[in-house]
């Protein structure tokens, strides 16, 4: 998969378009295929050093949307589309909205 890579804190050109390995769905978890992300105002603090306790390397793009290719346990059908966002829901896990 490709992925928006930021090795380390800096500037712009600190950020890296890398082939990374596609991973696993964890349980409890659903895996998408990413069709279109956006970096946020916390992707920006974490490129310039300010976000606390944020590990490098770190691959950004916490806000996307994109369709279901692994649902793990979680009853969604492949090729459910699917947004992700930047903090919880008030259950304290995922929604996604079913057209329809």
């Amino acid at each position: 998969m490709r992925a928006v890579v930021l090795p380390e804190p800096g500037p712009v050109t600190n950020l890296e378009i890398r082939e990374l390995e596609i991973p696993a769905a964890r349980p409890g978890w659903i895996r998408i295929r990413v069709k279109a992300f956006g970096l946020n105002r916390s992707e920006l603090h974490t490129r310039l050093g300010l976000a606390q306790g944020v590990t490098f390397p770190r691959v950004l793009g916490i806000e996307a949307t994109g369709v279901v290719d692994d649902p793990g346990d979680s009853g969604l059908a492949i090729g459910t589309q699917v947004a992700t966002m930047m903090g919880r829901a008030p259950t304290s896990r995922a929604t996604c909205s079913r057209p329809g």
